[in-house]
């Protein structure tokens, strides 16, 4: 963030060739001196960030890879390119490593072309912020609040000013701020008693923009970045290798949806001219030949994310505790956790048995949903299935909870209960009332509880906490799917009777119910915000779930209203719904839901 404040100043200085002047309250340093400061700031702070490194996954690098892309910034100024803006955006993607250096990349490219051809008022440098800001979110399928993406929006809100020192002054006070606060939003790091290592990353930039255009010195020295430092071993990663490359001649668009499919902790930033893909996989080669198939790759870089884990015998790692068991219709189809395992449902299409996530990408399934002559039909996984999750598990986790979409609308609980009768006590099978955005908060609140210390005896009463302190509201275009599918519930009252009003609906007691109706689907985002906002009312804080049938522009407009719509939003993710939940609520489909954050 603070190397994209210094890429503002100096690509805007530079491009109307301007120098310091002595008439200026603050004087307009060139851009090299901007960087050098953010730089020699962030790598008093770089060995720090690493120890505190625990999100989204504790590999102790967030130091080095956010000192590795501002150092490529600097080292492209000292050859005093033709075009700063594009130099700096193109050396900060070239040398992006990791997660926070990735994201860091997208704020810095994004704030240089915002400034390269204006000039840097204060109002510049904060519509540069804010630009820079929104493209770290663009960057993340999934963002989630508490981290360096919390960080940049509170500090691109904050910054105001007539001149690029105020407007830097106050987004470094809004930064403070937000980072002091990410301990609340995020779990994990509570747990660890840190703040945010990427977001006192940017911190750290912004006081070292700020002391140089307060006047401080700047040391010029080079060599301030010592090699990358191999990962750390996180047990809490399911996947081996930290990949990163660069893909050049591709579709953007197209890019961030298939690498969604390539692991976890996925980042894409920069344009159809360049990107940079960041993401956690335990297939290297796989990983690069499928994004090759989209467009040229290079600079590759990859790590171990797991090489310093303890093995028991036969290689498997020991982790006492508990692990998680979900279903397919959470949607959550990359565990977030090592100890996290789904269980997918199946789908056919007439004789055709296809897994959930496994055998059938979504793209894939509503394409398929749109051509085929079948109707869809789902079914439960067999108690076998999850007999066979439950046994790998135990033999390295003491416990294992298995949490599921509403018995009344599935018989997958029934699965998961008789599956559990043959280990002794040791699965517990939930029932979370849900489905798909629910389900997926109820996991996520499980497993906080789990971080915290919650025995496992007691997370049956905290999905029944958050049961009783969440709400889930749908659009659909039509009911027709949730007929064909038998989930309409007592919505069904509403066939046949609807007559160009679209149905507001709602999962309550396990069940499909009328909430609202709004009439022209114009109306349809306003209705869920308008109801989601009364719904919520009385939980001063919440996180919230969108989610959305293949129409990612509309879920994106949609979390832009929730944001907007009231207070105390403290996560809010995105998902897709999988093959599964949409064969029953069919294309369009759209969805809000929320957990209140004391539950």
């Amino acid at each position: 963030m603070r190397d994209m404040q210094a890429v503002c100043w100096i690509a805007s200085a530079a491009a109307n060739g301007t120098r310091p002047s002595p008439l200026c309250i603050v004087p307009n340093p060139p851009l090299l001196r901007l960087a050098l400061g953010a730089r020699n700031r962030l790598a008093e702070e770089a060995a720090r960030l690493n120890q505190i490194n625990v999100y989204p996954v504790a590999d102790g690098d967030t130091g080095s890879n956010m000192l590795q892309t501002v150092e490529a910034v600097v080292a492209a100024l000292r050859l005093d390119p033709v075009d700063p803006a594009q130099a700096v955006g193109e050396a900060a993607l070239l040398g992006a490593r990791g997660n926070s250096g990735t994201i860091l990349a997208a704020l810095i490219q994004t704030a240089a072309t915002q400034l390269g051809g204006g000039s840097a008022t204060g109002a510049a440098v904060a519509a540069a912020l804010r630009a820079g800001a929104e493209a770290t979110y663009r960057a993340v399928p999934e963002p989630v609040e508490g981290t360096m993406l919390t960080v940049a929006r509170a500090l691109a809100a904050a910054s105001s000013g007539d001149d690029p020192r105020a407007a830097i002054d106050s987004a470094l006070a809004g930064a403070r701020v937000a980072l002091a606060s990410t301990p609340q939003q995020l779990e994990r790091l509570r747990a660890a008693g840190v703040v945010d290592a990427g977001g006192a990353g940017l911190v750290a930039i912004l006081e070292g923009l700020a002391d140089v255009l307060a006047g401080g010195s700047v040391v010029a020295a080079a060599g301030v970045v010592a090699p990358l430092q191999p990962h750390a071993a996180d047990p809490t990663s399911r996947y081996r290798y930290c990949v990163g490359f660069v893909v050049r001649g591709t579709d953007l668009g197209g890019l961030r949806v298939a690498a969604q499919a390539w692991g976890d902790s996925v980042v894409v930033v920069g344009d159809d001219r360049l990107s940079r893909v960041h993401v956690h996989a335990d297939d290297p080669d796989a990983v690069m030949a499928a994004a090759a198939r989209l467009g040229t790759v290079s600079e590759p870089a990859v790590s171990e994310l797991r090489g310093e884990v303890p093995l028991a015998a036969g290689g498997r790692a020991v982790v006492a505790g508990t692990a998680i068991v979900y279903d397919s219709t959470a949607d959550l189809p990359v565990a977030e956790r090592d100890s996290w395992r789904m269980v997918p449902l199946t789908l056919r299409f007439g004789d055709e048995e296809l897994r959930d996530y496994v055998d059938l990408s979504v793209e894939a399934f509503y394409q398929r949903l749109a051509s085929s002559p079948h109707h869809p039909r789902t079914s439960q996984p067999s108690p076998g299935a999850f007999a066979a999750v439950y046994r790998e598990l135990l033999e390295t986790y003491e416990h294992v909870v298995s949490i599921h979409l509403s018995s009344k609308l599935s018989g997958t609980w029934a699965s998961a209960t008789a599956a559990a009768a043959g280990f002794d006590g040791r699965v517990r099978v939930v029932d979370s009332g849900g489905v798909s955005m629910p389900l997926a908060l109820a996991i996520v609140r499980a497993q906080a509880a789990l971080d915290a210390g919650v025995p496992v005896e007691d997370l049956p009463a905290v999905i029944d906490a958050v049961r009783c302190s969440s709400g889930c509201l749908f659009s659909v275009p039509t009911l027709e799917y949730l007929q064909r599918g038998g989930r309409i519930g007592r919505a069904q009252a509403l066939v046949g009777t609807l007559l160009g009003v679209r149905p507001i609906l709602a999962i309550e007691d396990g069940e499909v119910v009328p909430a609202a109706k709004v009439r022209g689907a114009e109306r349809v985002l306003a209705g869920l915000v308008e109801e989601f906002v009364r719904r919520s009312a009385p939980h001063p804080t919440i996180d919230v779930a969108i989610a959305h049938a293949a129409d990612p522009a509309a879920a994106a407009e949609l979390a832009a209203l929730v944001r907007a719509s009231r207070d105390g939003i403290a996560s809010l993710r995105t998902l897709t719904l999988g093959a599964v939940v949409g064969a029953h609520a069919g294309p369009g489909a759209l969805g809000v839901a929320y957990v209140a954050s004391s539950a």
